[in-house]
């Protein structure tokens, strides 16, 4: 593989990056939380100094400039410049003011990456608008909150999907995938569910987006057929059907779209 480069945006603790720096790949990380950065920047150190990691202390916005910020004290991953997120399940959080970019200036910078993770909560969509279709990887995730999401992904060439669960990693199918059908043999015998957060030795944390590309589990799906997918999902959770793709308490669809554009893939 020639590109070697993984853009983590919305890096948070620093754990998908540790990841990525782990599987051999370069990587530049945005981060909006300052006290965040200062962490990740004592952890990688030395990926730093060697050049592997350029940790930039940013939000994506759709105006250049300083703009507020909510960090959530008890859930890093849900802070927000939306304060409704921030808040979530009544959360403390706190305002700071935050300098801004447009995603397009990331690019304009470093170049396209070969795997794009988009975690932003809320403005996932501001990286996709702007994308082409020539500064588009050959791979990408973004929170699976909105449906224009995907919409926007196949109007940038994307036309191979997967919509992973971020509880344990699970892909949505139907009918069940053999790793549903395996984790949920797992909690009838009620053993370590532990393995369905890791993956090739490395054990995954939560709030980490996981595995990428051809190491995702399930089949990749068309264009429609995620669409129609999804939408089967969404009626289970309306009608409080039982699935391991939300928690207990009903409202929590955690899940991410994944795509691949085959034409970069085989080029």
């Amino acid at each position: 593989m020639a590109n070697k480069l993984i853009y983590d945006v919305g890096m948070n603790n620093g754990d998908d990056a540790a990841y990525y720096l782990h599987r051999g790949y370069r990587v530049i990380a945005v981060e909006a939380n300052p006290k965040l950065v200062e962490v990740a920047k004592e952890r990688f150190r030395s990926e730093i100094a060697a050049g592997r990691l350029i940790i930039k202390n940013v939000g994506i916005a759709e105006t250049e400039g300083d703009l507020p910020f909510w960090v959530c004290e008890t859930h890093s991953e849900w802070s927000s410049f939306h304060r409704r997120i921030a808040s979530r399940d009544e959360s403390p959080h706190y305002q700071i003011t935050v300098p801004c970019i447009r995603f397009r200036s990331v690019l304009q910078e470093h170049g396209a990456p070969h795997y794009l993770k988009i975690d932003i909560e809320g403005h996932d969509i501001l990286c996709l608008k702007d994308l082409t279709a020539e500064t588009a990887p050959e791979y990408i995730s973004v929170e699976a909150s909105q449906i224009e999401l995907l919409d926007l992904l196949y109007g940038l060439g994307y036309d191979h999907f997967k919509c992973i669960s971020q509880f344990h990693f699970l892909p949505l199918e139907v009918p069940p995938s053999s790793a549903q059908i395996r984790y949920e043999q797992y909690v009838r015998e009620n053993k370590s569910l532990n393995e369905f957060r890791a993956w090739n030795g490395w054990e995954f944390s939560w709030g980490s987006s996981g595995p990428f590309g051809e190491d995702l589990p399930g089949k990749w799906l068309t264009f429609d057929e995620m669409k129609q997918t999804y939408a089967h999902f969404q009626m289970l959770q309306r009608n409080d059907e039982v699935t391991p793709f939300w928690n207990e308490k009903g409202y929590s669809f955690w899940s991410d779209f994944h795509a691949m554009n085959n034409r970069k893939h085989n080029s």
